[in-house]
């Protein structure tokens, strides 16, 4: 596959468009400022352990917060919506591997190490100034979407959250702490007794269903 770089000037001055040529052509693509194949005609690659894009960067500066890339989206239009980033995978009519629809890590080298908070994904929902602020908010969604009526997980081993303890046995070993919660007040970690109605949240640990107690009342 050979692939080409370009710049438009047709519909939007500046734009940079990545196609394949040869036996794997790919279309330009529609987006604004950079774009590359389409869903019916990607770029593409029958060469293992591709990276379509890849940026290495690295930064000597003793303070501040620096990025590989920034990313943001100003939504000011009123009623709509979408995403800053919108990163998506699909398995065609294959059987695959191993698949993720994002792989963020937070590596260190031999003598590497962290002075503050070191986390492998960090999700932010800031909260306006503004005693108004409504609607359904969350830090964090982990969500399983059933694409139609014969969507079924009923050989599955599932769940919407994945607790992993891995690598080598003895670092696994020192692993103590499953869930931490920081900033608890009296109403979210509340005193008391669990009554009303109560139920069980099922969950695995190393294969084995357990339950976690849940009740309608805390007194």
């Amino acid at each position: 596959m050979s692939l080409t770089m370009r710049t438009y000037n047709e519909q939007h001055t500046g734009r940079i468009v990545l196609q394949s040529t040869g036996a794997l052509a790919s279309a330009a693509g529609n987006g604004l400022c950079i774009s590359g194949g389409t869903s019916a005609a990607p770029v593409k690659s029958a060469t293992a352990d591709t990276n379509f894009i890849d940026l290495r960067f690295s930064n000597t500066a003793t303070s501040g917060d620096n990025r590989g890339i920034y990313n943001r989206l100003y939504l000011s239009g009123a009623g709509g919506g979408g995403e800053s980033l919108r990163s998506f995978t699909s398995v065609n009519d294959v059987a695959a591997g191993t698949a993720h629809g994002a792989h963020i890590s937070l590596g260190f080298q031999s003598s590497g190490t962290v002075t503050g908070l070191g986390v492998g994904m960090r999700g932010t929902l800031h909260v306006p100034d503004n005693a108004t602020f409504g609607g359904t908010v969350a830090a964090l969604q982990a969500e399983i979407y059933h694409d139609g009526a014969a969507s079924t997980l009923a050989s599955a081993t599932h769940s919407n959250l994945r607790l992993v303890n891995d690598g080598n046995a003895t670092g696994k070993a020192t692993h103590t702490t499953w869930m931490e919660v920081v900033g608890s007040n009296a109403v979210n970690f509340k005193t008391g007794s669990i009554g009303g109605t109560t139920k069980g949240i099922r969950i695995l640990v190393d294969g084995t269903v357990y339950y976690i107690a849940a009740g309608t009342t805390c007194s």
